[in-house]
């Protein structure tokens, strides 16, 4: 147990002791007494093993000021502080107690005290008079002393132990035995607790009580439930106007759970009759069928049941939007499954790259549809040579007919699925049994054999195209063949291309010896595009540089002289 001491005469006189004895920090005193926040933070840092604001330097320890009593009535040595330490209790354990319920002062002086247990939630909740758990600190008994307080813990960790042990005091037993409860009452009370009984207009009645068939309710005699109700076992809801719900009250759980411990170990027998148990309630019963109603309880069944209305229509806005949003995700078809479409579009695709792209339309289809299909049922159609999808199955096995709308979006485009390429497509399926005429088409493997389906088209269609450009019709070379002007013609009309560390025109290539001199000698330019234009062609790209730019060139042909001025 944590102590606060008070030492007289010093500066900062209340310090904070841990249950060994050790001086553990000084408190903030806020109008002569203690900060409690700073006691608990102190407290809690030193019990987590976390630094706390240490002591000034040569500080004793608190065994030197908190003595023994012999010590601290005058029997210690001169000079030592123990005479300020009277009347400062001994440690304990009683913060540090390992057991379930246990005495907890209220506050610093330890002048108020409660018992607190944690087994009835995920925090200790404190003990009324009777032993119960409640929620509310303030609705638990205080008492003066700690040996109280301790002792209620104790007889409440006893009424542990024998529920624990399946067990029954002889004082359990005294107070089962004056419930008295009958053989309805008894099931009445079990009923309300897993909330099966209504009052309507037409009396009570117990919903679905079978444990074994469903829909099986029993009426129940008028006057039952009021009794129960009359002695505070029973509690009312206004679940919606002309019904009311039953639960039980803290004492009728209590009365249940007496009741029932002393049915099963044989302490108690059931009476014929009912039990009229003394009346706890003021005022009598109001029954519906009389059209009676405690005052608001219209209002409060109304509000309930606009609670209720309001739930289930916000509850099915968002199914109708979920779905709303499912059916326009299927009605769209994917960028993926565009690009199949496009390229079954293509003139002259082989058979078995359309085989391959048609299985990935299915695939695409099929998931866009019925997203948690994962393979699907090939069947020949009467007179067709192509397989169609006739089922789907999920990934436990479950099938499921195609919808209507995917087997129009199939039957838009040719299936593909042929014996002549049967080689092809029987690679994608799980299953193939050709006598049956059964094939299950894997639909994820089919989504990634259209992938690399079209990555190959894709490659093909750019080894087609080539970057290089040709030679125009209406290109007319002037130029005699091999020489410098030969090739400057050539990049006059754009048609000299660079590729790499080579030049070609035409689709032919030019060898470097005959362009690199032009392009050092500044006759010639390599442009950002990939070809060689003249240098006359070229637009200054920097100011400041000469107005004028004038390159000879030299051939065995004809000396050229090439003037470019800047606009």
């Amino acid at each position: 147990m944590y102590t606060i001491v008070k030492e007289d005469g010093r500066e900062r006189p209340w310090i904070v002791v841990s249950p060994d004895g050790e001086r553990i920090a000084h408190l903030s005193v806020i109008n002569d007494e203690p900060s409690t926040d700073d006691i608990r933070d102190i407290v809690r840092a030193h019990a987590d093993g976390k630094p706390v604001p240490s002591l000034p330097a040569g500080s004793e320890r608190a065994a030197d000021a908190v003595t023994a009593p012999e010590e601290a009535a005058g029997g210690s040595a001169e000079g030592s502080e123990a005479d300020e330490a009277v009347g400062v209790p001994a440690s304990g354990d009683a913060y540090n107690t390992p057991t379930h319920a246990r005495a907890v002062a209220l506050d610093i002086y330890e002048t108020k005290w409660v018992a607190e247990c944690d087994r009835h939630g995920p925090v200790s909740m404190g003990l009324n008079k009777f032993g119960d758990a409640v929620d509310d600190v303030a609705a638990a008994y205080v008492y003066d002393n700690e040996q109280d307080a301790a002792d209620a813990a104790r007889t409440h960790l006893d009424a542990h132990a024998a529920q624990d042990a399946d067990t029954m005091t002889p004082d359990d037993i005294d107070t089962a035995q004056a419930l008295n409860f009958s053989r309805d009452q008894w099931r009445t009370l079990g009923w309300m607790s897993d909330g099966k009984v209504r009052e309507t207009a037409g009396g009570f009645t117990a919903y679905d009580i079978s444990p074994d068939r469903a829909d099986i309710s029993k009426r129940i005699r008028k006057n039952l439930v009021p009794h129960l109700w009359v002695a505070g076992f029973v509690k009312v809801f206004a679940v919606a106007p002309g019904a009311r719900e039953f639960g039980l009250t803290r004492e009728g759980e209590r009365a249940l759970r007496m009741w029932s411990n002393a049915i099963r170990i044989g302490a108690v027998t059931e009476p014929e009759r009912d039990t009229t148990h003394p009346a706890v309630k003021d005022g009598s019963y109001r029954w519906l069928s009389a059209g009676d109603t405690w005052p608001g309880e219209v209002k409060a069944a109304k509000a309930a049941a606009d609670a209720k209305a309001k739930a289930a229509a916000f509850a099915a806005a968002l199914r109708k939007a979920e779905e709303e949003r499912a059916a326009l995700k299927a009605a769209t078809p994917t960028d993926d499954e565009l690009a199949v479409i496009d390229a079954l579009g293509h003139e002259g695709l082989d058979e078995n790259a359309a085989a391959v792209l048609s299985a990935a339309y299915i695939g695409h289809v099929i998931t866009r549809y019925r997203p948690g299909a994962t393979s699907v049922r090939l069947d020949k159609r009467s007179n067709e040579d192509e397989r169609h999808v006739s089922r789907t199955y999920n990934v436990k096995g479950v099938e499921k007919p195609i919808t209507t709308d995917a087997r129009d979006t199939l039957l838009a485009i040719p299936a593909n699925l042929t014996d002549a390429t049967a080689d092809t497509w029987h690679a994608l399926c799980t299953t193939v049994v050709e006598r049956y005429g059964v094939y299950w088409l894997d639909l994820q493997a089919a989504v990634e054999a259209g992938r690399a389906a079209l990555a190959v088209l894709a490659t093909d269609e750019e080894a087609e195209e080539s970057p290089e450009p040709r030679a125009s019709r209406e290109f007319v070379q002037t130029a005699e063949p091999g020489t410098d002007t030969e090739v400057i013609e050539w990049a006059g009309a754009g048609l000299l291309w660079q590729r790499g560390d080579g030049f070609g025109h035409a689709g032919r290539a030019v060898p470097a010896a005959r362009v690199a001199p032009l392009i050092e000698a500044g006759t010639l330019y390599r442009s950002a595009d990939g070809r060689v234009y003249p240098v006359k062609d070229a637009k200054a790209e920097t100011a400041g540089e000469s107005d004028e730019v004038i390159a000879e060139v030299g051939d065995e042909a004809a000396d050229i002289v090439i003037r470019h001025s800047r606009a």
